[in-house]
This record gives C-alpha cells, structure tokens and sequence, in this order.
C-alpha cells in the first residue's frame, strides 16, 4: 500500500515507511504496546495519477502512570498523498498524522488520577496531544521533532503544499 520511498510522521516517528515498519516491529517485539487503532473511512481528491486522502483515526493505549491504569484515547487524521504507480496501483507516498485533541481516563475510579493531573506537567506538550505524549515519554519513547496538529500553522502549510502537488506541481517537497 505505501511506496517504495514513502514516508510517515506520527507522533513518536518521523522518516521511511522501512524505518517505521522496523520500529513498530521492535515495539511490538516488547510485549509493552498495548495498542488498538479505529480508522473512519477516508475522504479523498483526485486528479489524474494523484490524490490526497484525509482519515479520521483513534488511537487508544492502555498504560499505566505509577500505580494507576489509565487508557488514553487520540483523535487525529492521516493526511496521504496517493499516486499511481506504472502498473496502475495507487500507492500511499507520503503519511501524516495531524492530531485533534486527546485525553486519558482511569480504568478504575481512584483518587490517584486525579492526583496525577493536577501535577502532572503536561504544558510541555501540544494541547490536542498532551496525554498522548505525556504516556509515550514515559514508555521511554522520543516525540517527533515535526508533528503536526489540527488548525496550526503546519497543517496549513502542509495542506497548501499538497494542493499545490495535487494539480501537478512540483512546488511541494514531499513531507
């Protein structure tokens, strides 16, 4: 489905579809991840041999903070730019996530959750990925230096950019 050199940005990720793929593999490998991804259906342009594709995606992770098992719920959408290949399959060439808002609730009742994000210090982080972020730093992973979230200046750009890419142009640097 994706390119041979397609590239995705996520919130933890950021190069080659091989260098994710590995990656995600290792993470997996671990035990750890205690992931499960929704994905909405997609709402897609198309002009000639290109086409840009928004999906609305959940991400929920079950993790703990300390004592405390929490699931952490992200609301975001993939961003592909699609091109057909020489034989006629569209391939995904470039992946985005840009991120809504998120949040994380206790699975349990406990005053501890609310211990936890009255102190928590969660202004180092995106406001529509701040829960999000927070449990990834803590599992030990590094964030994205280029995440892009909803209504920001980057996705702007990023889908101005496409439009241009989308009506044959060549402006666009793929991200």
């Amino acid at each position: 489905m994706f390119a041979e050199q397609a590239t995705i940005s996520v919130s933890w990720y950021s190069g080659s579809i091989e260098g994710f793929i590995d990656a995600s593999t290792n993470m997996a490998s671990t035990g750890k991840a205690q992931t499960k991804h929704w994905f909405g259906l997609p709402r897609i342009s198309v002009c000639d041999g290109r086409a840009l594709a928004e999906t609305d995606i959940a991400i929920m992770i079950r993790s703990s903070v300390g004592p405390l098992e929490v699931d952490i719920t992200s609301y975001a959408r993939f961003f592909d730019r699609l091109q057909r290949d020489p034989a006629g399959n569209w391939k995904i060439l470039s992946r985005v996530a840009i991120y809504e808002k998120d949040r994380m609730d206790p699975v349990g009742s406990s005053v501890l959750f609310w211990l936890i994000n009255r102190f928590a210090d969660y202004g180092k982080y995106p406001k529509e990925l701040r829960h999000l972020a927070f449990g990834l730093e803590r599992k030990g992973s590094r964030l994205a230096s280029d995440i892009v979230t909803s209504a920001s200046a980057s996705e702007e750009m990023l889908k101005s950019d496409a439009l241009v890419w989308l009506g044959g142009g060549e402006k666009a640097a793929l991200p």
